[in-house]
């Protein structure tokens, strides 16, 4: 995630998500309130695998807006590998029309440290994060 515009009230990330047979490029819209969202959900699930899942919105599906995003965080495997359904729509007409579903496996000390640096980047101590391994 890469900070490329800002606004008082909010900016413009650039977001590249890298799956086994899927990337995703997309700009979007978001403020400190939504990444803190992010964040706690995050540490949240973490400290708790047995909780079931915590899922992530930013956008609509069914509303006019500029993009959809959703990431569903969930315990794949009890040795702590976790999974991300992830599905994206950058509400675009054709022919740039995107719309993308599919899956991101990784370990929990990995969504940890997301978390760590989802603050980091709340805090504007840094423009750029890259998150998940």
């Amino acid at each position: 995630m890469k900070k490329i515009w800002t606004d008082e009230d909010f900016y413009e990330v650039n977001l590249e998500l890298f799956g086994n047979d899927c990337n995703v490029n997309i700009d979007i819209y978001l403020d400190n309130n939504l990444l803190e969202e992010l964040k706690q959900g995050i540490i949240d699930f973490a400290d708790n695998l047995c909780k079931n899942e915590f899922i992530w919105t930013t956008g609509s599906e069914t509303e006019n807006t500029t993009h959809y995003l959703s990431m569903r965080f969930f315990l794949q495997e009890k040795r702590g590998i976790v999974g991300i359904e992830v599905t994206v729509d950058n509400k675009m007409d054709k022919p740039y029309k995107m719309r993308s579903k599919f899956y991101l496996l990784t370990e929990i000390n990995q969504v940890d440290d997301l978390a760590r640096k989802l603050q980091k980047f709340i805090n504007e101590e840094t423009l750029e994060i890259e998150g998940l391994v």
